[in-house]
């Protein structure tokens, strides 16, 4: 789909853990640029589920907090670099924190 002139894709994010606590749903479909990294994907995490401000993602609603990832399809990692995204993506967020 075409947004404001940027192509968009539809993907889904799945949280885990404290996430899914924070915002009380195990997944939500967001709306993210074909090319986008990970302030793109927090920004519009964000933007969906606020609630997730100052906990999973920074008090700016720009990054994840250092604590957490998020990974596309088990296959990689989001971080500065810009990956493209399909339609039907889904993106895992979890504790980047193991504990034993």
């Amino acid at each position: 789909m075409k947004v404001a002139g940027s192509e968009t894709v539809s993907v889904t994010v799945e949280l885990f853990g404290h996430a899914r606590l924070v915002c009380g749903v195990k997944q939500i479909d967001i709306d993210l640029p074909i090319e986008s990294d990970a302030t793109d994907f927090a920004t519009a995490l964000c933007s969906a589920v606020p609630s997730l401000r100052g906990t999973v993602i920074d008090e700016a609603g720009r990054e994840l907090a250092t604590s957490y990832t998020a990974n596309i399809n088990g296959l990689s990692f989001l971080d500065d670099s810009a990956l493209r995204m399909s339609d039907g993506d889904r993106i895992f967020v979890f504790s980047s924190q193991a504990g034993g």
